[in-house]
């Protein structure tokens, strides 16, 4: 009689899957990391027998075609296109066939080498970025349906709301460094409330590592000068291992800036060993990422700087949501382990806050006597600071009836136009401060209680945090919460219908 039955309840197992311009992860919900990363590069495309990559000759075909189409004169539009899944602009030609023939092969290999899953139905989290295109995420919806593992049903996640959670937070301000552009989004109790975007992402900073790649040149190669031409392949590689973000300029920086401008690196490449400064391997995310070669008022809104940026989507936000996402920045997307982003970019939004304040006005111009002539109304409306730290020594000639007297009607300068700000004062020395009512009582009663808890919260500081990422994060709701999403699309009703209303 003590064994256990024959019959057990076994827990449904959620594949979680994260799409990425240009990759794919996929694991099981409640683990800690993906199975699979599945990366879209153009070896990916071969056709099954096709073995051209063991011929000796074909490494060197395949750099001078990529030469000779770097050359050419759409290079800003072709630059790395065969090395993403999709665009977000569909104007600028992508085919949404030859996405799907992609896309249905990464998910075939996926599950029959890496997950290794059977053709029992299992539920599917899909974990994308806010404002993917619609045609794109139909285009996902109907692969993951129409593949013979066939979901039940899907449920749609968006990557900022997962960063957030992957980092234990609630509210947060998440920067996410991605490919195409970098997103800032402000997150207020797992529901986005501003967002703003930028082009400064990681093909324009590709982009620039291979022009400090192609000025360097050998010496033999200067001697005959012969220029160097660079793949995409070769400078990401290059990004990835050497690239790095220079600290604020500060006095000390410079010093030691000078001492290790005349370090080099060697770096060898098929083309040649190129002979780089050290401080030229940070020039790529300077002149990208902030915009040091640039001045940020002939800027666009597309291509702020990504400190700018976000401090632009924090004053977006209300006052109480500000105070607690400025010390919670979270930093993801496949950038933001270069090594001293974050610290630079910490400093420079701190600078920013220091510098400018919260007044989204930059400059005033011929209004600014009036801007100054409201700053004095305000400060007037100010209480002054009661000294603390100071024992209150009573006057000599100070009865207990005056004592008191000064005590119940304190001191306060007002305005003849404003209202005085008397919000730094206790409820008992407030001016018209006569009627107690039941709500007040008890409102005051909670706030002295919470007191401790709310001095307990860090707020109003500039202060990183750090993620396990968006695919952890949606394994964390889906496993170990088992939060029922609000967008969950079911498999017959999305055959049936399609997209309906942006939910399926």
């Amino acid at each position: 009689f003590g064994s256990p039955g024959s019959f057990r309840t076994e827990n449904d197992e959620v594949v979680v899957y994260e799409l990425g311009a240009r990759h794919l992860s996929a694991g099981f919900a409640g683990e800690g990391w993906p199975r699979c990363v599945y990366n879209f590069t153009p070896g990916k495309g071969g056709r099954p027998g096709d073995w051209r990559q063991f011929d000796p000759t074909f490494a060197k075909k395949k750099r001078d075609r990529e030469k000779a189409r770097n050359e050419s004169k759409d290079e800003g539009e072709r630059w790395g296109r065969e090395y993403e899944l999709y665009r977000t602009d569909l104007r600028s030609g992508v085919h949404l066939e030859l996405v799907k023939d992609k896309l249905s092969r990464a998910v075939r290999e996926i599950h029959t080498e890496h997950l290794q899953l059977d053709t029992k139905p299992r539920k599917a989290c899909l974990a994308v970025p806010s404002l993917l295109p619609t045609p794109l995420l139909e285009l996902v919806l109907r692969v993951l349906f129409e593949h013979w593992q066939q979901p039940p049903s899907i449920m749609v996640l968006t990557t900022p709301i997962l960063a957030t959670v992957g980092a234990g937070l609630r509210c947060a301000l998440v920067i996410d460094v991605g490919w195409e552009e970098t997103v800032v989004t402000g997150i207020g109790e797992y529901r986005e409330v501003a967002q703003r975007r930028s082009i400064r992402a990681g093909r324009d900073l590709v982009r620039e590592m291979k022009k400090v790649l192609e000025d360097a040149t050998d010496q033999s190669k200067s001697e005959r000068k012969e220029s160097t031409r660079v793949t995409f392949a070769e400078a990401e590689e290059v990004l990835q291992r050497m690239g790095w973000c220079r600290p604020q300029s500060s006095g000390q920086f410079e010093e030691d800036a000078s001492k290790n401008a005349a370090a080099k690196k060697r770096i060898p490449l098929p083309s040649g060993t190129l002979e780089v400064p050290f401080s030229r391997l940070s020039d790529p995310a300077d002149n990208t990422l902030f915009a040091t070669s640039s001045s940020t008022d002939a800027s666009d809104a597309h291509e702020l700087p990504i400190s700018l940026l976000a401090y632009k989507t924090l004053l977006a936000l209300p006052l109480d949501l500000r105070s607690l996402c400025i010390s919670r920045i979270v930093l993801t997307g496949g950038l933001s382990h270069l090594p001293g982003l974050k610290t630079r970019l910490l400093n420079e939004l701190q600078q920013l806050v220091s510098t400018r304040g919260w007044d989204a006005v930059n400059s005033y111009g011929s209004a600014q006597q009036h801007h100054d002539r409201i700053l004095k109304e305000r400060s007037a409306n100010t209480p002054p600071p009661t000294n603390t730290n100071k024992p209150h020594q009573r006057p000599p000639h100070t009865s207990s009836t005056e004592e008191s007297d000064s005590h119940s009607s304190p001191p306060i300068s007002l305005s003849p136009t404003k209202k005085p700000l008397q919000d730094s004062l206790p409820h008992h020395q407030r001016v018209h401060d006569d009627i107690k009512d039941p709500i007040t009582i008890k409102a005051e009663r909670h706030t002295l209680a919470s007191k401790e808890q709310r001095d307990g919260v860090a707020r109003g500081t500039v202060r990183g945090v750090d993620t396990l990422g968006p695919w952890t994060g949606a394994s964390l709701v889906v496993g170990t919460m088992r939060v029922k999403g609000v967008h969950e699309v079911e498999r017959e009703e999305f055959l049936r219908h399609g997209m309906r209303d942006g939910g399926g």
